[in-house]
Formats: structure tokens, C-alpha cells, sequence
């Protein structure tokens, strides 16, 4: 029996078995599946019978997308959580899929009072108001996909919180909702012919991952610890304290913060904050996680992100970054983050070889074309050019072959792929969305790859022995500085020019781009020439809430 037979065997069983068990899982739940899945059962036909090239593709994908979306919509909790997701992997999917599912960002109703209190009391005892707080705002300062967030004052110190409490819907309908998110990406992968299925499985960890605030909690503390014992962030990035013995995995009690956040962008700059230092900081505290501690925040967007002025000790005051919501984190192994530093040092210093060497570790199979469309090879040459020809010239039909194609060559082994990368390269260009907006100050990559070549000089050092040994640590070092002085000169004569043609020429016809602008510029090319529509830009990134 054929991949769609067995869908619709499935799908359609799972409509029936919702139907039955209606009275015994209550809460919604067995008509949410029923919407679900009969939704994905048409999806799945529609598909089958008219994706070709005889059919109008776009206007097929333009009416699906529209459906996954309703349904979305229409079962609202979880499914808004698992549609952000879905924008994540945006890339993967159609512009019309992209263009539909930005929307769920502003997709977050919520809960009541009663229901908050009702939660409350389970969690943390019918007298918490009496025995924990001295007051609680009832109204919510802010209402996310999973949780929602109100102020308190501790009743033991007086110190301001904040009381993250989740919704009682999402708890009651996780299993339900990640199973239909499984179901639907297996039909988006025979659709696409990406890997989405173990994405999917992935990202369903994930999820759950974040629903428990004790992992939150956890991963606060590890954090904090590393902050606090690293000279370069210490009283210059700052992780709020938490209340352990008054939070749960249903809520979770953590310092209240006065500041501003950093979306506020060149906003901050009037009220006396030095935009240099607060990039500088966010890079480098994020490259310290990624290269070295391997404990890495994967949701850096700018509500997360507070900057404030504290006491210094001397009468003066000092600026400090503020990093909130610690739900969604990845943490290295020793191995990954070899390999990670590895991949970013090698591919700043051109070195095809060893890039494709730590590629084909993940189970990537990268040809020399796809490492020109990465920025690796010569973007210039025929071979790439005439590639790119053929990809414009081509109909949107077989576009989307070819794209079937590139992906499957491209993750030749998926079981070798490390699902982390899919959160990881998000939240590296979260922070270059938030260098680019803040009007890129820093250079950024010179911070990333000093930090990746610091990593990789520590696992790969031995003592020297004989005099081949110092010639190839000189040739190793010569080769990493002049990349770095490259590096440097391309930030500093890109922010040179930008400054006299824009601010003292004022030119407006001929506006110079920043190197975070050019950096974009080339990824949407990447896309496109591996046959992707659309690579979805910082600024879309950035609206995940």
C-alpha cells in the first residue's frame, strides 16, 4: 500500500477514533482532531490531485495554506504555539505559507483572572495570596502563546516578580496537538520532500521542554551561573533571580525588571543608553554561549532583551543587559560544539576542505555549487551564474521539483542531522536582525568567528615537538589573523562609507547598504539558488514573540 493510501487509512481512522472517545478526553479535545485531522485529510487530497504541473501550484498552495491557518486559528492554545513554529521553519515552506503563518505572531488571547487564579491555587495552595504575596495585579502585563505574565510583591522581602502562569488550555491539549503537528508535517514533508517529520518530532520535544518552568527554571540557573563567573559579563549582563520554592512547572516566579526593552531600537540612544556597548554586549555574551559554554538561549528577540542603568558602587552608574525567558535553550555537546566552532572558523578562512568535512558529519552533502550559494565558493563563476539562469527561467512547477531535489541531495542522511541547528541558525540571526536594526555598530562576525577560533584552538591544541609542528601552528595562526584583519577593514571602510554617503553627502538616490544588509542579501541569493522562493528576512525573524 502507497505513502498517501496509508495517510488517508490514517487520517481518517484518527477522525473516527476522536469521534468515539469524545466523552472520554472532554476539554474540546476530540473536536479539535476532528477539525484537525479532516482538514489535513483534504489538504492531503488536494494535494494528490493537483500538484503537477497542469495545475495552478501557487494558487494550490495559496488555498492550503489558507486552511492550515484557519485551523490554526480556529483551535487557538497550542495550535498557535506549533503555528510559530511552523513560521520558524518558514524556509522550508512556500512564500505562501510564509506570507500566511506571520500572522500568528499576533496570535495570543488572554486567559481570565479566574482561570489564572484557579491554576494559582492548584500550583501553589488555596491561600497563596494571603501566604505568598502581599499583592498580585490581576490584569496581565504580558500574554504569550503558552503563559501569561503579572506583576507581585513578595509578601517575605517585598521584592517586585513576576509571575509567569500557563495557560490551562495548552496543558490539557498537548498530547492531542502534537500529535496533529506530527501528522500534518508528515503530509508537508511528502508534499515538499523536505525531512519535516523528524523536525517535527524534534520540535515537539522542544515544545514540551518549554511547557515544564522547572527545565525554565533550570536553564536560568545555569545560565546565571556562567554569567557570574565569567570577568567579561559580570555586572555587565545580569540574569534575574528566581523563587525555586514557590514555582512550579506550571508557574514560575521570578525578580520583576525596570527597564527598557531593546526593540525601542535607536529610541534608546535619547534616553542616554550607548547602542555600541548594548550590540557589543548581546553579541558577545551570545557567542560565549554558542562557541564555549554550549548553553545557548535560542529566543533573543528584543522582549526578551532589557537594558538598564544599575548603582557601580561608586556613586556613579554603569549600563547592564537584562536576558529574559529561559524556556527555549539548546544545550552542545562536547562534540557539536567542536564542530559548530570548526564549521564557522573554516568557513570565514575559505576552507572548502574542512567545511565539507564537518557537513558531511551532519549529513550534509555539499557540492561546490551549493557551497558557491553559500557564500563558500566563487559566486562569480559560470558554473554558478548559469545555475541561477536556469533556476529564473524555470516555471514555478519545476522550481518546486528542483527544490524536492537539492533538499533530498542536500540532507543526504537526516538521521545524522543535528536537529539543534534548526534553533541555533534562528537565534544567530535574531542577533543579526538586532546588529542590522540598531544600525550595525559591531562587527559582528569578527566577534563569532574570534570566539569559534578560541574553541577550536582548545580542543585541537598539543604540545609542538619539532619544527613542522610550529610551522603549521604559524601557518594556521597567519592564516586566521589575516582573515580577522580582513574582516575588521571590511567592517570599518563599510561604516566609513556609510557615514559620508548617507550623513554628510545625504544621499538618497545611492544609500550604502551596512554589512549586515549585504550579509541578507547574499542568504535570500543562497536560497534562491538551491530553488527556494523565500528566505524569510531578520525582520520577520525578529517578530517571534
Amino acid at each position: 500500500m502507497g505513502w498517501f493510501k496509508k495517510s488517508l487509512l490514517f487520517l481518517g481512522g484518527g477522525v473516527l477514533a476522536a469521534y468515539s472517545y469524545d466523552n472520554i478526553l472532554g476539554d474540546g479535545i476530540s473536536n479539535r482532531m476532528i477539525r484537525s485531522l479532516s482538514t489535513l485529510l483534504l489538504i492531503s487530497i488536494d494535494y494528490k490531485l493537483n500538484f503537477d504541473q497542469n495545475h495552478d501550484v501557487a494558487r494550490l498552495h495559496e488555498r492550503n495554506a489558507e486552511r492550515l491557518y484557519n485551523l490554526v486559528i480556529g483551535n487557538k492554545g497550542m495550535y498557535i504555539k506549533l503555528g510559530q513554529m511552523i513560521a520558524i521553519q518558514g524556509f522550508m515552506f512556500p512564500t505562501q505559507y510564509q506570507e500566511k503563518f506571520k500572522l500568528m505572531f499576533d496570535q495570543a488571547p488572554e486567559e481570565s483572572w479566574a482561570t489564572c487564579d484557579s491554576t494559582l491555587r492548584k500550583e501553589l495552595g488555596d491561600n497563596y495570596r494571603e501566604e505568598i504575596f502581599s499583592s498580585i495585579e490581576e490584569k496581565p502585563i504580558a500574554s504569550a502563546s503558552i503563559a501569561q505574565v503579572h506583576r507581585g510583591v513578595l509578601k517575605s522581602n517585598g521584592q517586585k516578580v513576576a509571575v509567569k502562569i500557563q495557560k490551562t488550555t495548552v496543558s490539557k491539549q498537548v498530547d492531542a496537538d502534537l500529535f496533529t503537528y506530527r501528522a500534518a508535517m508528515k503530509i508537508y514533508q511528502w508534499v515538499f520532500g523536505m525531512p519535516l517529520a523528524t523536525v517535527a518530532t524534534y520540535v515537539s520535544n522542544k515544545t514540551r521542554e518549554e511547557l515544564d518552568f522547572v527545565h525554565e527554571l533550570s536553564n536560568a540557573q545555569k545560565i546565571s551561573n556562567l554569567v557570574e563567573s565569567d570577568p567579561e559579563f559580570k555586572g555587565k549582563v545580569y540574569i534575574p533571580r528566581y523563587y525555586p520554592e514557590i514555582s512550579t512547572g506550571k508557574v514560575l516566579i521570578g525578580e520583576w525588571i525596570d527597564g527598557d526593552t531593546i526593540g525601542e531600537y535607536m529610541k534608546l540612544k535619547d534616553k542616554g543608553y550607548n547602542i555600541k556597548t548594548l550590540m557589543d554586549s548581546i553579541i558577545r555574551v551570545y557567542s560565549r554561549q554558542v562557541f564555549s559554554w554550549g548553553v545557548v538561549h535560542c529566543d533573543l528577540h528584543p522582549g526578551n532583551l532589557i537594558v538598564r542603568m544599575v548603582p557601580d558602587g561608586n556613586g556613579k552608574t554603569h549600563q547592564q543587559l537584562v536576558i529574559l525567558d529561559h524556556g527555549l535553550y539548546e544545550i552542545f555537546s562536547d562534540k557539536f560544539k567542536k564542530e559548530y566552532s570548526e564549521f564557522w572558523k573554516y568557513t570565514m578562512e575559505k576552507d572548502l576542505k574542512k567545511v565539507k568535512e564537518v557537513m558531511k558529519s551532519w549529513g550534509i552533502n555539499a557540492d561546490d555549487l551549493m557551497m558557491s550559494a553559500a557564500g563558500m565558493g566563487d559566486p562569480n563563476s559560470e558554473q554558478f551564474k548559469k545555475r541561477m539562469k536556469e533556476i529564473h527561467d524555470m516555471s514555478y512547477y519545476d522550481r518546486q521539483v528542483i527544490l524536492k531535489q537539492q533538499m533530498k541531495k542536500f540532507l543526504e542522511n537526516s538521521d545524522l542531522f543535528p536537529m539543534c541547528l534548526a534553533f541555533v541558525m534562528r537565534s544567530m540571526r535574531i542577533v543579526q536582525g538586532l546588529n542590522r536594526n540598531f544600525g550595525s555598530p559591531c562587527n559582528r562576525i569578527g566577534i563569532l568567528v574570534a570566539e569559534a577560533n578560541r574553541t577550536v584552538q582548545l580542543y585541537a591544541y598539543t604540545p609542538p615537538t619539532d619544527l613542522h609542528d610550529y610551522v603549521q601552528i604559524f601557518q594556521r595562526n597567519l592564516t586566521y589573523y589575516a582573515m580577522q584583519i580582513f574582516t575588521f577593514l571590511t567592517f570599518e571602510f563599510n561604516r566609513i562609507l556609510k557615514f559620508v554617503n548617507n550623513e554628510v553627502l545625504h544621499s538618497r538616490t545611492n544609500k550604502v547598504k551596512d554589512l549586515e544588509e549585504m550579509y541578507e542579501d547574499n542568504l535570500v541569493e543562497a536560497g534562491e539558488s538551491m530553488g527556494f522562493e523565500k528566505v524569510p528576512s531578520t525582520d520577520e525573524i525578529l517578530t517571534v514573540e
